[in-house]
């Protein structure tokens, strides 16, 4: 893991066009200032290595792209798809006991200010700009994790940008002061997969939210997990 010292920072944003019918351009206005305290989050997604420990010592229920209780070969470094949000709390809680330290998916302000810098509040992890070569995205297929280590955050994180998108473990809500958009339903997902577009009106940045019901199970939803010091 690695530790992110507390600060303050401008989460969302306001440049967003109010006209838009898309309510992920809605759902990240307006910027709002949010205080986040030190905490330690993991450096990749949680991977399918790492989910076959869990699997085996509690016999839960693998996700079902795997069989016999093992992913496919060749991809153990890939991060586990296919969680629920009750499957990736089960997995802190082993942690949990595992490790003697208490875990937990991260918030959403939590998971956005290591994406952004802390209170330096880039667009992207690496900076404001979109680059080649910096995450995985326009793609057609996950990847293992840290493959885009031009995309490490200045924090010290990579694959915030594309390859899933991660659970946290925030419920949906529209921002203070957001009256365009009514109260919204799920739990708020971040950082966008694998397929989402770089570039045009629907490009993913560190800002972008979307909201998912907490049973969802998908090939493009994975997590990671964050602690206290």
């Amino acid at each position: 893991m690695e530790k992110i010292e507390g600060g303050t920072f401008q989460m969302g944003r306001s440049d967003i066009d109010m006209n838009s019918t898309k309510p992920y351009d809605l759902n990240q206005y307006p910027a709002h200032q949010v205080m986040v305290s030190t905490f330690f989050m993991d450096r990749t997604e949680v991977t399918n290595a790492e989910y076959v420990g869990f699997v085996s010592q509690t016999k839960h229920p693998p996700p079902t792209y795997w069989r016999e209780g093992k992913p496919p070969a060749g991809q153990e470094q890939w991060p586990v798809t296919n969680v629920s949000l009750a499957d990736a709390d089960a997995f802190a809680q082993w942690r949990t006991k595992r490790d003697g330290v208490k875990y937990q998916l991260p918030t959403e302000a939590q998971w956005e200010y290591a994406a952004r810098n802390g209170s330096q509040a880039t667009r992207y992890p690496w900076g404001d700009q979109m680059l080649n070569d910096h995450a995985n995205v326009d793609g057609n297929s996950l990847k293992p994790v840290a493959s885009y280590p031009l995309g490490t955050s200045r924090l010290g994180i990579v694959d915030l940008i594309g390859n899933v998108w991660e659970w946290t473990s925030t419920k949906a809500a529209v921002y203070p002061g957001n009256t365009k958009l009514a109260s919204p339903q799920g739990q708020v997902i971040r950082g966008g997969a694998y397929n989402e577009a770089s570039a045009g009106p629907d490009a993913i940045t560190a800002t972008r939210r979307s909201f998912v019901a907490p049973s969802m199970k998908d090939s493009t939803i994975g997590f990671r997990l964050a602690r206290s010091p």
